[in-house]
């Protein structure tokens, strides 16, 4: 994850990562979007995830920011 990171940091490329990992994706993202089930998906949450651009594992997932991102992020999972 921190190699990602850091390819996106240094080549300014776009990155879209799929997963289904709630931890993952908003320790990577810029934004977390959630879909609805089935065929025909629809957008159940879009969240901008707006934490340091420079992150470790350890001091990131410890901000009570990424806390509360990860718990709308998994509510909306559970809900859609």
């Amino acid at each position: 994850m921190d190699l990602l990171l850091e390819v996106h940091r240094t080549d300014g490329t776009t990155i879209v990562f799929v997963t289904h990992d709630i931890d993952e994706s908003v320790y990577l993202g810029d934004r977390v979007v959630v879909l609805s089930p089935g065929p025909g998906a629809k957008v159940a949450l879009d969240l901008p995830v707006h934490l340091p651009d420079t992150r470790d594992q350890i001091t990131t997932r410890g901000l009570a920011e990424f806390v509360a991102l990860r718990s709308e992020v998994g509510r909306a999972v559970r809900n859609r």
